[in-house]
Parts: structure tokens; C-alpha cells; sequence
């Protein structure tokens, strides 16, 4: 039978990775292995045990830096973003963060080199736990795609719980959800119901809702960090590994 994959291309195979890096707490034994990938083994990281956070190299000096926490997910996604990409680079790039099979591949379509990544989703069905929406940070997965669908569709009610940040000289920025008026994200998604006398939950803008949210599960791993329930034996849930960032936006 034949496995299940997407293509990605360049662009959206590096977005996928930075995705992946914002989504947990810091994977710090993939961090390692990627860095000194992406680098060709002049940076690499030090762990110390029990901590959320490592030491890094700085090349042409003894120092080494401590990192933990967001600023060590942000050095990390900072270095993707700034990495000279070659089709095989990135492939083995994607088949350590998305712990699948990974190949270059061009789109049948445009004829653009991308990654085609096994996604092992087999056997998945969405069981409306959402845990995909109450532990996952998806507060940065906003797209200016999305805002000009809403825009067009004259969706309002989507809109006044998107925070747009302009940078100087930086592209525009767009946070879910924050409470209208402020620029505290909110706790839950505003969008998420229980269904009464049931373990189920719905998405009341199922329809419109972000392309993030459409896409997952990407692949196996992304469910199983979530604690989806998706797959026929069934996964527990696993507070604490999606991170849940809150307070003011900087």
C-alpha cells in the first residue's frame, strides 16, 4: 500500500519547520542534531540535564551562551529562516523534525523543487477531541492569506480577535486569538464548544477557519504531541508539551 506524503515546496517546507520548532517546549536533542546540520558542525548545543535550555557555541570565541526557553525556540527558528537551503539539505533537515521519510521531489504541477514527506497519518480519523486547539500554540499561525479571505468574506467576527503587529521595515505579523480591544491572547481559542453530554468539541467557524488549523495533523508526530486521539488505538493527552504563551505581545 502505498504511504501517504505531501509535497511541500522550499517556502513551505522551512514554515513547516519553524511551525514545528514554535509549536513545544524546546526539543533540544533535535535542536542539537539540526543546528550542527544547518551549520555544517561549526555550531553546535550542550545540554544540561533537567534543564529546559542549552549552552551554544559561539565560533571564534571560547564563551558559550545559555539559551532556554522561547529565546532558545526563537535562535533556532531565527537560524532556519537564515539558512542557505540546498534540496538536500532541507530534505534531511525535514526528515529529523517530522521523524518521517523525507525526499526531494518537484511539484507535478509548476515543476518547483520541494520535499515530498511521508506524512503516516494512516489510519487516522478525527475524533473532535480537541486537544489540537486547546494545547497546540497556534497563536502565530495566522496568515496574511487567511486575514484577506476573511476580508473578502466579510468575516468580522474572525477579524476582532486578530492582532496585526508592523514592524519597521519588517512584514506585517498577525496573532490569534486576542481579546478585542487588548493585546492579551486568549486563554482558549474563542472558536472552540464543547458539545454538551458529550467528550466531543466543534469549531464553530469550521468553514473559515485558519489554513494551520485545516492542515493538521501535518504528520504522525504532530499528533502524537498533541495528545490527538485520532488513530484507532488511541493516544492519551499530554498537558504540558504544547506551549500556551500568554500576556502582552511585544
Amino acid at each position: 500500500m502505498e504511504k501517504e506524503s505531501i509535497f511541500l515546496t522550499t517556502r513551505e517546507a522551512i514554515q513547516a519547520i519553524i511551525a514545528d520548532f514554535r509549536q513545544y517546549d524546546p526539543q533540544i536533542i533535535l535542536f542539537s542534531g539540526v543546528i550542527r546540520l544547518i551549520t555544517d558542525n561549526r555550531i553546535h548545543l550542550k545540554r544540561e540535564p533537567g534543564k529546559n535550555g542549552a549552552w551554544l557555541n559561539q565560533p571564534g570565541t571560547p564563551r558559550m551562551k545559555w539559551l532556554e526557553g522561547p529565546e532558545l525556540v526563537a535562535h533556532m527558528c531565527e537560524a532556519i529562516s537564515h539558512t542557505p537551503w540546498n534540496q538536500s539539505l532541507l530534505t534531511d533537515v525535514c526528515a529529523r523534525v517530522f521523524q518521517t521519510r523525507a525526499e526531494p521531489d518537484k511539484d507535478p504541477v509548476t515543476g518547483k523543487a520541494g520535499i515530498r514527506i511521508e506524512t503516516n497519518m494512516e489510519g487516522f480519523a478525527c475524533r473532535q477531541c480537541g486537544c489540537c486547539c486547546r494545547f497546540l500554540d497556534y497563536h502565530n499561525q495566522v496568515t496574511e492569506e487567511d486575514v484577506a479571505v476573511w476580508r473578502k468574506s466579510g468575516r468580522n467576527d474572525i477579524l476582532k480577535w486578530v492582532y496585526e503587529i508592523r514592524g519597521d521595515g519588517q512584514p506585517k505579523r498577525h496573532h490569534a486569538w486576542v481579546t478585542p480591544g487588548t493585546q492579551e491572547q486568549a486563554k482558549t481559542c474563542p472558536f472552540l464548544e464543547k458539545e454538551p453530554e458529550t467528550p466531543r468539541w466543534h469549531c464553530r467557524i469550521h468553514d473559515a477557519k485558519p489554513a494551520f488549523c485545516r492542515q493538521f495533523p501535518l504528520n504522525r508526530k504532530h499528533a502524537v504531541l498533541s495528545g490527538c486521539h485520532g488513530f484507532k488505538k488511541g493516544l492519551r493527552i499530554r498537558k504540558g508539551l504544547g506551549r500556551k504563551p500568554q500576556g502582552k505581545h511585544e
